[in-house]
């Protein structure tokens, strides 16, 4: 999981997002204590003291000296994956491990989600999070059981060709029918709309009200999207202006990384009391995975 206390209001309900793996979904790392016990989650962060794992249980902090041995993928590939209907969509967990394990993405965080005010997408809560420099992942709504899932690029002149074959194969690995993939693929500047059964797709571009000056493929699913709304006010509390998160080209504020980083734990601690531990990862120099936490 991407973050232990992340919030969504949905509605009037706050969605607490996510303490435990659903059993459902395979764990994708192993920890081996030095009595036998095998511990199955995900691993949080991992020091020369502590290993910290989560599992379906909650969370475990484990001293090093109990530990006797660490498995990042103990079958070969980690995945998390939900068992979803056909004109369902996967939860940020699926999409989020699937970037994880791909070797283009460098560095993924989570960041603010900004307000968006226009279009299919507006005042929708969502949690956002920034692929490498410009691209961006954005899941809508109840993050176990989105009503869309956005993928983009800012850049006014959009995604290259092997870009948006990125993003195309990322959206379509948790498609279930040959129609519903068609229909993504039909997308193109001629046709930014099109329907699979009870999906639909769409393709924003950057000089669209709704682009904010990125390229967006967003799926969704159209019989929920209004239901997922909420008042302007209380969106405004939850998300943050375009301009304070991002520079116009798209690109993060640099000097706002710590400003926006403090609004993200004082705003999950509000509803869930306490600051979030783990914000992403990045790949070092060698391509080793490491996770982002709060305390840098």
């Amino acid at each position: 999981m991407l973050a232990i206390r992340i919030i969504c209001t949905v509605g009037s309900v706050v969605l607490p997002v996510i303490a435990a793996a659903s059993s459902r979904e395979k764990a994708p790392d192993q920890v081996r204590m030095n009595d036998g016990t095998e511990l199955h989650g995900l691993i949080l962060q991992n020091t020369s003291e502590m290993v910290v794992i989560e599992t379906e249980n909650g969370e475990a902090r484990l001293p090093k000296e109990y530990v006797s041995r660490i498995d990042d993928a103990p079958n070969g590939e980690a995945v998390f994956a939900n068992l979803v209907g056909k004109d369902e969509l996967p939860s940020w967990r699926s999409v989020v491990h699937d970037l994880r394990t791909h070797d283009r993405i460098r560095l993924f965080e989570q960041i603010p989600p900004t307000s968006i005010d226009n279009g299919l997408l507006r005042h929708i809560p969502y949690l956002s999070f920034r692929a490498n420099e410009t691209a961006e992942l954005n899941i809508y709504g109840n993050p176990d059981n989105p009503v869309a899932i956005e993928v983009g690029l800012y850049g006014s002149k959009g995604p290259d060709a092997r870009t948006l074959r990125l993003f195309r194969e990322l959206l379509a690995g948790h498609l279930h029918t040959r129609e519903q993939i068609r229909a993504l693929y039909r997308l193109s500047p001629r046709e930014r709309d099109a329907r699979a059964g009870r999906l639909a797709f769409r393709l924003i571009r950057p000089d669209d009200a709704d682009g904010y000056g990125g390229t967006w493929v967003v799926v969704y699913r159209p019989e929920s999207i209004e239901r997922a709304r909420i008042s302007r006010r209380a969106y405004q509390e939850i998300t943050r202006p375009f301009g304070e998160v991002n520079n116009p080209d798209g690109s993060l504020r640099a000097e706002k990384t710590e400003e926006n980083q403090n609004w993200l734990e004082r705003t999950m601690g509000r509803f869930n009391g306490g600051d979030p531990e783990l914000r992403g990862f990045y790949r070092d120099k060698n391509g080793v995975f490491r996770v982002l936490t709060s305390d840098g």
